[in-house]
């Protein structure tokens, strides 16, 4: 009964080292770090965040009517997420969030409730402020914040 299972144990090991030498080819190496950065391939939402803001003026209304009939999408690739969103409801949601958002920080966090996926690649700058300002100017909260205060 000993050498049966000694025969057994020997050939499953012999069979395992087999399989590795047979399909060394293909296998890839794995290398294993404790770092979590994100590695972003394709981020087309910093573009289209710092070309809305280079705008001197712009009417989200109009944006959305334009990105709705060119049915363009944005894309953000990386190695934890995919995402790709319309043009128009990525514009629909700045907006919002920026009626709804008294500071940038309000908005930023927003943004990273409505959009999970960009939480990491989205934080407070300078790109964001202007997004932040240049959106509020055009929301109806922010139309009264600029009228000036009679009391």
């Amino acid at each position: 009964m000993k050498t049966i299972i000694l025969t057994a144990i020997a050939l499953f090991f012999a069979s395992i080292n087999n399989a590795q030498v047979l399909y060394e080819d293909q296998l890839g190496t794995v290398y294993l770090n404790d770092t979590k950065e994100e590695v972003v391939y394709t981020n087309d939402f910093a573009a289209f965040n710092l070309n809305l803001t280079q705008q001197e003026t712009i009417s989200f209304a109009k944006e959305i009517k334009k990105a709705k009939t060119t049915d363009e999408s944005l894309l953000f690739l990386s190695q934890f997420s995919n995402l790709q969103l319309p043009k128009s409801y990525y514009l629909k949601i700045i907006r919002r969030a920026a009626n709804r958002s008294k500071s940038t920080k309000e908005f930023i966090q927003f943004l990273k409730k409505n959009i999970p996926e960009l939480k990491d690649q989205l934080e407070f700058n300078d790109t964001t402020a202007a997004l932040y300002h240049l959106a509020r100017k055009n929301t109806f909260n922010g139309q009264i914040d600029a009228l000036p205060s009679v009391i």
